[in-house]
């Protein structure tokens, strides 16, 4: 086997062997790669994945993206109230998630009717919703978009001042139960930059 031969310190020589110095070259090397894989997948793996957890509501579960805090419902008729923070460009979004009972709270064509009677342009016309139909887990689930200036209310047409520069997903999502209504609503920017953790959300619903 081929050595080196090496001096020490106090200028004592020494043989090294060139098997024994690819050794520790060769620990060298794994023990990088596996230091560099472990970055990699920490860099890669996105934070909601990692952080979702469960949330149930009548008969089911969906899970919250990362970073929602769940919040005592103001009301009966709120099956869960969560806020969405935003930063301090866009300020936080609300999520409510509504449930009036078997057969009630209305057809989608009607609560689509209301919430676009919420919404006005810049120039104080209606704005028309984008509605989107899909299916969730076997439950068709109606999406519904709108962004404008928004009066807020449960009632028919606008109650109170409306906010400008707002938008509100809303789905209506068909459970063997009776409709349930999740709303997502608030800044548009804040919303926006929500839009895909919602829609996650929406798709990861399921009956227990």
């Amino acid at each position: 086997m081929p050595t080196i031969v090496g001096i020490t310190e106090n200028r004592q020589p020494y043989l090294v062997t060139v098997e024994c110095i690819m050794k520790k070259f060769t620990r060298c090397v794994k023990s990088a790669l596996l230091l560099a894989i472990t970055l990699i997948s920490a860099a890669c793996t996105p934070d909601r994945e990692i952080e979702t957890k469960a949330i149930t509501f009548l008969d089911l579960t969906g899970k919250l993206p990362a970073g929602w805090i769940e919040e005592t419902p103001s009301s009966s008729m709120r099956l869960a109230q969560l806020r969405v923070p935003g930063d301090d460009s866009t300020g936080d979004a609300n999520l409510v998630v509504y449930y009036f009972g078997q057969g009630q709270g209305g057809t989608a064509e009607a609560n689509i009717a209301r919430w676009q009677s919420q919404f006005t342009d810049a120039g104080g016309k209606a704005v028309e919703p984008t509605v989107t139909a899909i299916s969730v887990n076997a439950m068709p689930v109606t999406v519904v978009e709108l962004e404008g200036s928004y009066a807020r209310g449960t009632g028919v047409g606008p109650a109170g001042s409306a906010a400008p520069d707002q938008i509100l997903l809303a789905s209506i999502v068909e459970s063997a139960r009776g409709n349930v209504f999740i709303q997502l609503h608030g800044p548009a920017a804040a919303v926006a930059g929500q839009r895909e953790a919602y829609m996650d959300f929406i798709r990861s619903i399921r009956a227990e």
